[in-house]
């Protein structure tokens, strides 16, 4: 079936075929399958490019936006298809795992600039909880800015009683 597949669509009065192209296509005698070259591209389906450590670092950094924004995997996904043209499904898992130990690797190192952002948007959730007469929010709000700074401990879960 292959043969058939591969010969030339016409003869030659000799008897040997011809190519579009006009050039004979070698024989390939004894061919084996896994000896095949790895895909070409073609004109129907080109090879993109490989993306520059700049572009990189931009698609990395667009990751980290989208996690942070908790969106869902395929929804992270189809952001990759339509903004990088990304289809393959480990290579959006690369840049966010990616994603992910940079952004793990950010908190241990600046800790404190994490801390003080935090502890900023609590205290502005505290401010419109009390602002809606949600008071008890504005207590829970403030309790962890203080367990935050330090000031307060977190309760400790006593164990429970084996009845």
């Amino acid at each position: 079936m292959e043969e058939l597949r591969n010969s030339a669509p016409t003869e030659d009065a000799d008897g040997k075929p011809v190519w579009s192209d006009g050039k004979q296509k070698k024989a390939t005698k004894g061919a084996h399958p896994r000896c095949n070259q790895p895909p070409r591209p073609t004109a129907e389906a080109p090879f993109s490019p490989r993306p520059s450590r700049q572009e990189v670092e931009r698609r990395v950094a667009e990751s980290q936006l989208w996690i942070a924004q908790r969106l869902p995997l395929i929804e992270i996904r189809t952001n990759a298809r339509q903004n990088w043209g990304i289809t393959n499904v480990r290579t959006v898992s690369r840049y966010l795992s990616l994603a992910r130990e940079r952004m793990v690797q950010e908190l241990i190192t600046d800790r404190r600039r994490h801390q003080a952002e935090q502890i900023f948007a609590l205290n502005d959730c505290a401010r419109r909880a009390m602002d809606a007469g949600q008071f008890n929010a504005a207590v829970g709000a403030f309790r962890v800015i203080a367990e935050i700074g330090g000031l307060l401990r977190a309760p400790i879960k006593p164990p429970e009683a084996k009845g």
